[in-house]
């Protein structure tokens, strides 16, 4: 049975020197070594026995989100919940609230207010503060005044809102919800010995090889790829997507089956969740790591049942500083040679799989799609590697040259132990999106060709990456990596060089000017794990990126 080994980069905090930007800071209680003296509000504890049982059902539906955790109604707010701290120094105040919901797996929060003064910080930690949100500011900031956050594991979650002393500003803060996830996140047995967050054991995690014609493409598809929270307890997959304009406009992707009961103001995705450490369809572990490149918050522009399809476009621009690409799409409707999709099933870690027989055109009931695989199981004509399984609806399908062409919308493929089952998919078609409808609100053209140029296909961008990269033969050097003790830099080109080091949680460990000659970086004391070396020439603006293993 495949089981996750959590695997959280912890660093310690004596020895980081974290960045005071706002947008990248540690709880202020944390940094002052406040403890409460107030317990959680507790709610009365959950009878998961029927849902165990609807899932058995619900979870063979890919045209139905993956459910993992149940909304439960809640009303706290300022005036009468919590905990308000005088901060020394004539520093400001802090107010502090934390929720437990017994047995949780994890806990997400909807907030039915949110509105934060100029230069407020508002963070969501764990009990015992292994986990920790990213730093919400004005920038999450809504006209409806509405947001949805991340999952925070564990079964208690603290809410901590920091005002500097010098802030007039009322907030707007009041919590209306709270997700009780009762799978995904850690593994749990409770029925027949089975850990309620595995995907199948024929999986492939995204970073297995799946051909020599595709690996070039994956290594860069798969940054387009996330994991869709709907803020109501359920999941799909979604991946983000270019225009004819490659402006970066952060337009997701997704089924239009995922917008069933849930409101995309309160939705949040994650980015980059795929192991360093790939298990190709067998029973073993994979590691997992833990990503704090999540976002909150989305406008839907376009969806139709047609081909069921939904393009939403995030509140927030995507950081430079991430990691992710925008994918490219073909709405020409030719048949593909073969086909790849990537996903994330059951709430799991990305995956990968890939059919070599080529997806016909199909319609069932009324929505165009494509057919991959036969109509029985056993047909022999499904997934040659890997499959999808319930939470990989809406995940992109690529054709042989890693564009999209469909996002998924139902099927029976799955799992018989460590092989796939052999039985069929199938994908909305992305060139009936494209023109579905009369108006820009039923299809997709208006949105991803806004200038009108009539492309049938765009390619995929970088984010970070797009900008020109330093001429690194001769003039930059980067080793070792893995590193142990201390990374070397030796710059013989660029007299003005900068770096910051972050973690994989996104936190500014150290940053600094290179010269232009024989430079160390130390990393003796930092845990084990993957970290990102960003690099700027501060004359051209020239960038590069790398991931950094550390490792002994």
């Amino acid at each position: 049975m495949k089981r996750f080994l959590l695997f959280v980069l912890l660093i310690s905090f004596s020895f980081l020197s974290y960045s005071q930007d706002e947008n990248n800071r540690i709880p202020i209680s944390w940094e002052s070594n406040l403890r409460s003296s107030f317990s959680p509000i507790e709610l009365p504890p959950l009878d998961i026995s029927l849902i165990i049982a609807e899932d058995s059902i619900n979870d063979l539906d890919k045209s139905m989100p993956w459910r993992y955790g149940i909304e439960r109604p809640l009303a706290l707010d300022f005036e009468n919940n919590g905990e308000w701290t005088e901060l020394p120094n004539n520093r400001g105040r802090i107010w502090r609230v934390a929720i437990k919901s017994p047995d949780a797996i994890n806990l997400s929060i909807n907030f039915d207010e949110f509105e934060l003064p100029k230069g407020t910080l508002l963070h969501l930690y764990n009990e015992d503060q292994t986990d920790v949100s990213k730093t919400y500011t004005k920038d999450q900031n809504r006209d409806n005044k509405i947001l949805g956050s991340w999952y925070i594991s564990g079964d208690v979650i603290w809410i901590e809102y920091f005002e500097p002393s010098n802030v007039n500003s009322v907030p707007r803060l009041q919590i209306g919800s709270i997700i009780h996830g009762y799978r995904m996140g850690r593994v749990r047995q409770i029925v027949n010995g089975r850990g309620l967050n595995d995907s199948g054991d024929c999986n492939y995690d995204v970073n297995c090889p799946i051909g020599n014609d595709f690996e070039t493409k994956k290594d860069l598809v798969k940054k387009t790829v996330a994991l869709l929270n709907l803020g109501n307890g359920y999941l799909c997959s979604a991946s983000l997507i270019n225009t004819t304009e490659g402006n970066k406009t952060p337009y997701l992707l997704t089924a239009n089956h995922c917008l069933e009961n849930s409101n995309p103001d309160f939705w949040s995705v994650r980015f980059n969740w795929m192991s360093p450490s790939p298990i190709c369809g067998t029973e073993d572990e994979s590691l997992d790591i833990q990503t704090n490149f999540t976002m909150s918050g989305a406008e839907v522009k376009a969806n139709n049942a047609l081909s069921d399809f939904a393009l939403v476009v995030l509140y927030n621009d995507i950081p430079d500083s991430w990691d992710v690409a925008f994918a490219g799409w073909d709405n020409t409707d030719n048949l593909p040679e073969y086909e790849v999709g990537i996903h994330h099933p059951n709430g799991d870690i990305m995956k990968i799989c890939r059919d070599d027989s080529g997806a016909v055109k199909e319609n069932t009931n009324g929505t165009e799609v494509w057919l991959i695989g036969g109509v029985s199981v056993g047909s022999g004509d499904g997934w040659e590697i890997g499959t999808t399984e319930s939470g990989s609806s809406g995940s992109p399908l690529f054709n042989e040259e890693g564009r999209i062409i469909g996002q998924l919308y139902a099927g029976q493929a799955s799992c018989l132990g460590s092989d796939t089952n052999n039985d069929y998919d199938i994908y909305g078609r992305f060139a009936v999106s494209w023109s579905a409808g009369d108006s820009p609100e039923t299809r997709l053209k208006d949105w991803l060709d806004p200038i009108n140029t009539g492309q049938t296909t765009t390619e995929t961008i970088q984010n970070i990456l797009s900008a020109p990269e330093f001429e690194e033969t001769g003039s930059l050097e980067i080793y070792p990596n893995p590193a142990s003790t201390s990374i070397t830099v030796v710059n013989s080109r660029y007299p003005n060089l900068s770096y910051n080091f972050y973690s994989i949680l996104g936190k500014n460990i150290a940053s600094g000017n290179l010269s232009n000659t024989y430079n160390q970086i130390d990393v003796e004391r930092l845990e084990e794990g993957i970290y990102i070396l960003y690099l700027i020439d501060n004359d051209s603006k020239v960038t590069s990126v790398r991931k950094i293993v550390i490792d002994r």
